[in-house]
């Protein structure tokens, strides 16, 4: 699939496996130059190799998205390699389950600022630049949990759904100069963090994981996972000029497992 992203610059945070993978992964292969960033640096060191092994532009930039100095350093890294930001992807690792009253102050914090403000922070980085080119792309990954609570997943919501609204906001702001702001929800995807997931949700009920991890699957009306390549599908599409006037929205990518039509 080639959407005409020769020569953009790109910054794609989680990079090192699962859907930031394949989002990385999908944008250097349609011609685009990719910041690769994720904590560990030796997964990203191989991530980045992976990708570069098959023609892709990639490097590889190890730090925590819930550094407040990242998102400046990340957006610097990139204007000394290729040039200004033309599509920022984010996407960081969900916080643990558990319900209201099982987590301390310092749990929402910790969400607070790896799942909402980096939002914030590497959004305020790039946007000077995008308003001053009139082209942009803006892409979070965040999960469904954003339009359906759960309460066992009461971090992941709030923060999530805080995107989204942060999201709309600031696709009103920025569209007048071509700049799409775009949040997208994933239901299942076969990923390392389903995984943990469906193994710490089998502790805490006392139950096996293959058992729950059939009758997730049973609750999924397309009864499979996505895979990570599904998703990056989706982001490339909103990432290119023909996706531009998609702006705004929080996008299911689930196999229709939301009952909610918006």
């Amino acid at each position: 699939m080639n959407l005409g992203l020769d020569g953009r610059v790109a910054i794609v945070c989680g990079a090192s496996k699962g859907m930031g993978f394949a989002s990385a992964k999908a944008l250097a292969l349609d011609g685009a130059k990719v910041l690769m960033i994720a904590r560990d640096p030796s997964a990203l060191e191989d991530a980045a190799l992976t990708i570069a092994s098959v023609g892709g532009v990639v490097e590889a930039y190890s730090g925590d998205v819930s550094n407040p100095e990242l998102a400046e350093v990340a957006v610097d890294r990139c204007n000394a390699l290729w040039g200004p930001v033309d599509i920022l992807i984010n996407n960081a690792g969900g916080p643990p389950m558990g319900s209201f009253l099982e987590h301390d102050s310092n749990a929402w914090d910790a969400s607070i600022q790896a799942n909402l403000l980096s939002v914030v922070r590497f959004c305020k980085a790039v946007a000077p630049d995008m308003k001053a080119n009139k082209w942009g792309r803006i892409i979070s990954i965040t999960s469904t949990v954003a339009k359906e609570p759960s309460p066992a997943m009461v971090l992941s919501a709030t923060t999530r759904a805080g995107v989204s609204a942060f999201s709309k906001t600031l696709a009103i702001e920025l569209a007048q100069f071509n700049i799409s702001v775009n949040v997208i929800c994933p239901g299942g995807v076969l990923t390392d963090r389903l995984v943990g997931l469906l193994k710490a949700r089998a502790e805490r009920e006392k139950r096996e994981y293959q058992e729950l991890l059939q009758e997730s699957l049973a609750s999924i009306p397309a009864k499979r996972f996505a895979e990570p390549e599904e998703i990056a599908d989706v982001i490339l599409f909103l990432a290119s000029d023909r996706g531009g006037y998609i702006n705004g929205v929080s996008l299911s990518v689930d196999g229709a497992l939301t009952k909610a039509y918006s």
